[in-house]
């Protein structure tokens, strides 16, 4: 049972040297020798590690290596073993389509997910290409566990995996009982004219009218040994997620039963968590939450439910809180109502009488317990340097196996008993980053707009000195209710090889703080968010750091529209690079897939709170732009339509501005081809060197310094 928080926290912890940026003074030229520097080519080569799962006995660890060909920039994952008594590590796996999903049959052998055997043709995960003629038959709500790898069952002592199923049409994935005789599993309808449509994008007769919902996800059961296919559920709603009971009579699901999807106008997060039985019935619900309930978990004794609910509906900047419900009905038990900050992920002792969960706090994450028969959280990991999770529970409900990161090392593996004691550091799969020189990073604290704590981190350039002043990038987050951790970091680690100094902030409205915090920014999208920032760059400044005349500012999604904004309110930047960013929030409203999340944080539809919309959208004010400014953007961005970047640039272009605009074929919200990445990497660091100068220069007598 995973308990991991869903923002970027799920970069976990552990800290090799102290924060201190005066340690950089006293390392010798000699323990930097031979070391590398961190680039955007080293990161994608970096291999990544995950899928940890604790064998029964608790003697061994499965998890799954993804490594990056250099040459032809496409990456490979297979599966490993680790051996906790011998501390020996092995891989298990060699296939060329790779292998995933790791996990232990009772048996001893090890289930796993792969394409091995298949043909190019059908070959269902593609790697790009045109996108499909019509509308998507499924919705945009994710991959059916029916559609995914074939699974297959290798031996610990190698050999040929053989495949799991001998039936092709069984599922290619889902929830499994205990003893591996049953599976739940999703799969979306046909649509009604599957065969009228078929032929008509045959001869390419495929226009289509938009928003219209044509299919549903249903939860079906197979049976293995009997090789036989059961639908549980029908109507016109999707369903998401089952899991079985301990005894493998009843399943929980959620589903989202007000009618609408992604994209709609209208649509809402409310979902809700029903049990049926794994014969089929009526499904029943067991939650009425206003918001989003989600991730159900049994009881060790099947009689109870803990999930995370929220009560707010559609609010980017709610919270959700731990809940349990007796499966015989009821009214849930809210466990975390006292604390002010947002759950996710629950799992039970083995016993049954706790439940675990996690909260992000500030710039770090904290797994905690609560009686399940309620009672005040408590902290079970220490809250040190590390930020930990991934966390699992072993099979026998006596230890915690956990990941971590820090601001100097990602991926460490830990284990710990069930009470967060006797904390054991079992596996460094990156060696520690002991390859790389990596820069000096510390925790700050500053006092933004109405005198409130903000907090941020600093990455100090490589080869700091103090009584110098350096070149400094503000990055700006997204959401806007996104957060940024004390976790790895390498694009900061990559800026700060190049000399820059690199300032990482959290202000109001972000997440892991307290509810009035994180809703701080509501209708002041860019108003005293940006003072928060503006704070921080003055703080560094004041420290003696940052080069006041040699600044520039960049972001993304939210944090690029905070780029596109800044550069209308202030001319302190020398350049700035703005990605998938939005700069007219009421076009917007009809662009995005996302439209009720404007509708929450500008308190209206653009025509209700027309002003608001357009006070804050950085095309009405482009004239006072001063600032170079690249922006960039997927070509197939749904999240943020490309239109927004281009009718900015288009506007900035025609009055003459600095500007220029990287387009990306293929791409989405974010940039995912390696090569793509290297490209953008490397024009970015062109734009940021052409405006600003990288040579640092000595604090005047008279300014203030805290070094």
């Amino acid at each position: 049972m995973n308990v991991t928080p869903r923002l970027a926290s799920l970069l976990l912890a552990a800290t090799l040297v102290p924060t201190a940026p005066a340690l950089a003074q006293e390392e010798t030229a000699s323990e930097h020798a031979g070391k590398k520097h961190m680039t955007m080519v080293e990161s994608l080569q970096l291999p990544a590690w995950g899928g940890y799962r604790l064998s029964p006995d608790n003697t061994k660890l499965v998890f799954t290596k993804r490594e990056m060909d250099p040459e032809e920039w496409e990456s490979v994952t297979h599966i490993w073993v680790h051996d906790l008594e011998s501390g020996e590590s092995f891989q298990l796996t060699n296939s060329a389509k790779g292998e995933t999903n790791p996990r232990w049959l009772p048996d001893g052998r090890i289930l796993f997910s792969s394409r091995r055997g298949e043909s190019e043709a059908n070959d269902r995960g593609g790697r790009g290409g045109a996108p499909p003629a019509g509308p998507p038959p499924g919705g945009r709500g994710g991959r059916d566990e029916a559609g995914g790898a074939p699974l297959w069952a290798i031996s610990l002592q190698g050999g040929e995996a053989v495949p799991f199923f001998e039936d092709e049409d069984a599922p290619r994935g889902g929830s499994f009982t205990d003893d591996y005789s049953m599976v739940a599993y999703t799969e979306t309808t046909d649509r009604a004219d599957k065969e009228e449509w078929e032929a008509r994008q045959k001869v390419r007769d495929d226009g289509y009218y938009a928003e219209q919902k044509l299919t549903y996800r249903h939860i079906w059961t197979y049976d293995v040994a009997a090789g036989k296919k059961t639908q549980i559920t029908e109507g016109e709603f999707d369903h998401q997620g089952p899991t079985w009971s301990p005894d493998g009579q009843w399943i929980a699901f959620t589903s989202n039963r007000t009618g609408s999807r992604m994209g709609d106008p209208d649509r809402s997060d409310n979902s809700d968590i029903f049990v049926v039985s794994a014969e089929g019935g009526e499904p029943r619900q067991l939650t009425t939450n206003t918001g989003p309930d989600r991730g159900p978990a049994w009881s060790p004794d099947g009689d109870r439910i803990a999930y995370t609910g929220s009560l707010g509906e559609n609010s980017g900047a709610r919270q959700s809180d731990v809940f349990v419900v007796d499966v015989a009905g009821g009214e849930p038990r809210n466990l975390t109502e006292g604390m002010d900050y947002s759950a996710s992920g629950v799992a039970w002792s083995g016993d049954g009488t706790e439940i675990l969960f996690t909260i992000a706090n500030g710039m770090s994450s904290h797994l905690y317990k609560v009686s399940a028969a309620g009672g005040e959280p408590e902290v079970i990991l220490p809250d040190d340097d590390y930020i930990y999770g991934g966390t699992r529970i072993s099979d026998d409900g006596t230890k915690l196996l956990f990941t971590g990161s820090s601001l100097y090392t990602t991926g460490e593996v830990f284990m710990a008993d069930i009470d967060g004691s006797n904390v054991e550091h079992i596996l460094s799969p990156t060696g520690m980053m002991e390859d790389f020189e990596l820069a000096e990073s510390e925790l700050l604290t500053w006092e933004g707009a109405d005198g409130w704590e903000i907090e941020g981190i600093l990455t100090y350039p490589i080869g700091y000195e103090p009584g110098q002043r350096y070149p400094m990038i503000l990055q700006v987050h997204g959401g806007p209710h996104g957060r940024y951790s004390k976790a790895f970091s390498p694009g900061s680690q990559i800026w700060a090889a190049r000399g820059y100094a690199v300032l990482r902030g959290n202000p109001r409205g972000s997440s892991g703080r307290t509810l009035e915090f994180s809703n701080a920014n509501y209708m002041d999208w860019g108003g005293k968010d940006l003072e928060d920032l503006m704070a921080g760059v003055d703080h560094v400044v004041e420290m003696g750091v940052a080069d006041p005349d040699n600044l520039a500012i960049m972001g993304g999604s939210y944090g690029g529209f905070m780029t596109f904004w800044t550069i209308t309110q202030t001319d302190r930047f020398k350049a700035a690079i703005g990605h998938a960013a939005i700069s007219d929030w009421y076009a917007f409203y009809g662009q995005t897939d996302i439209p009720y999340l404007l509708e929450f944080g500008f308190g209206g539809l653009p025509w209700e709170t027309k002003d608001t919309f357009e006070r804050w959208s950085a095309v009405e004010f482009a004239a006072n732009v001063t600032t170079p400014l690249l922006i960039t953007h997927g070509e197939r961005d749904r999240r943020v339509p490309i239109a927004q970047g281009e009718g900015y640039f288009r506007t900035l272009k025609k009055m003459g501005k600095e500007v220029e605009f990287l387009r990306f074929p293929r791409e989405g919200h974010g940039i995912r081809e390696p090569r793509h990445r290297i490209f953008l990497d490397q024009e970015q660091a062109k734009w940021f060197k052409r405006f600003v100068a990288v040579k640092p220069k000595p604090v005047t007598d008279g300014e203030a310094g805290l070094n």
